[in-house]
């Protein structure tokens, strides 16, 4: 469940490899009820993928005939938005780049969990950090053939809550939020198949 694992992440240390184990744990679990079996990640560790200039380890990723071809990046932004959101544009778009020069027909998903407690107005249009993030991550979340560009990418689910809610909810609109999961989740499989018609789903 989301809050559970939004649970688990504000609870553990900053330093922690595996605050986002729970994340990507529920996120196999909606790949598979979607019919996609045999997602690597999670709580089992992150994943080395090979890219061109480097190796880079990723959250999720699923191999079909000996390659990779899907892959999703979990990252949270718990403080200091507007120094967090372009060096975390910049690096994603490096990420990207980087594994698609080796396998350009290859599916991959972004995951941003948001503290809304350090949002804070942009200085330049008014526009509150997270919705400036969420409106650029969505502008590269296009790749689908023939539209091929590396920096691309195939999905993105964005998910604001409030750390320093003790009671209720702390996802700031659940209802959107798991919708927003669910059709990220499609989309992944989606693109998926479009590009391997061998691989089967199994509901």
């Amino acid at each position: 469940m989301l809050e559970e694992a939004i649970h688990k992440l504000v609870l553990s240390p900053r330093t922690s490899t595996l605050r986002m184990a729970a994340v990507a744990d529920l996120l196999k679990k909606m790949l598979e009820e979607e019919g996609l079996k045999g997602v690597r990640g999670g709580t089992g560790g992150e994943l080395c993928v090979p890219g061109l200039a480097r190796v880079k380890d990723w959250d999720l990723a699923y191999e079909f005939a000996g390659k990779f071809r899907l892959l999703v990046s979990l990252k949270s932004l718990l403080k200091n938005l507007s120094g967090s959101v372009p060096n975390r544009l910049d690096d994603l778009q490096g990420e990207l780049s980087n594994v698609q020069q080796l396998w350009p027909e290859i599916v991959i998903g972004y995951v941003v969990l948001i503290d809304s407690q350090e949002d804070g107005l942009r200085r330049t249009d008014g526009k509150m950090w997270s919705q400036f993030f969420r409106e650029a991550l969505e502008r590269i979340a296009i790749r689908k053939p023939p539209l091929w560009n590396q920096g691309l990418l195939e999905a993105v689910w964005v998910i604001c809550f409030d750390g320093s809610r003790t009671t209720g909810s702390r996802l700031n609109d659940p209802s959107k939020t798991l919708d927003e999961g669910r059709e990220f989740v499609r989309r992944l499989v989606s693109e998926l198949q479009r590009r391997e018609p061998a691989v089967e789903l199994k509901k």
